[in-house]
């Protein structure tokens, strides 16, 4: 294999791990055991499990994607992060979190993903101020609404029916959206 088929099949398996199992209890070794190739190796192509994971992982969902139906932004949102809780794909929002605990300097990594989210939530949401502050509102939602769901799974389906739930968090989310005062 060469070094980018060898970190492609590393990067497929770590996909399916992290979605499988969640950042903290899948390791460098099960990674590599799973590719058939040394942990070190592992680490010499990906870095560190934090820079792995990045690089496995797909982005946050995009929600600017055209929708065709009439059901407001905030439902779609919430919508998305339930249905994926619901068929086990993988939530980034969930994993945000982990990603940051784990970042070798966590000003810079909150940093980061501040400048990656926040604009993007802005422009879908139309908001066009300097603070965005509607945008962070809304991003801090997502990341309530996943770790919820996922982390501490508070609001599993037999304490709250999927539908309700989407209804009742993509009302929060549609409030802040609509925030003329924001």
């Amino acid at each position: 294999m060469t070094d980018r088929t060898t970190r492609d099949v590393i990067l497929d398996v770590a996909r399916q791990l992290f979605t499988e199992r969640g950042f903290t209890s899948t390791t460098i070794r099960d990674i590599a055991e799973r590719a058939g190739v040394s942990p070190a190796l592992v680490m010499k192509l990906t870095g560190s499990k934090a820079q792995l994971f990045e690089a496995a992982v797909p982005d946050a969902p995009n929600v600017g994607e055209p929708d065709q139906s009439a059901e407001p932004l905030g439902y779609r949102m919430a919508r998305a992060l339930v249905e994926r809780r619901d068929s086990g794909d993988f939530e980034f929002w969930a994993m945000a979190p982990f990603l940051l605990q784990e970042a070798p300097d966590r000003e810079e990594a909150r940093a980061k993903m501040a400048a990656r989210f926040v604009p993007r939530i802005a422009t879908v949401i139309g908001e066009d101020t300097p603070e965005k502050v509607r945008a962070r509102l809304v991003v801090t939602l997502l990341l309530g609404l996943a770790s919820g769901l996922r982390t501490f799974e508070l609001v599993t389906p037999d304490v709250i029916e999927s539908r309700r739930l989407i209804d009742t968090y993509g009302a929060l989310i549609q409030a802040v959206i609509d925030d003329p005062v924001l």
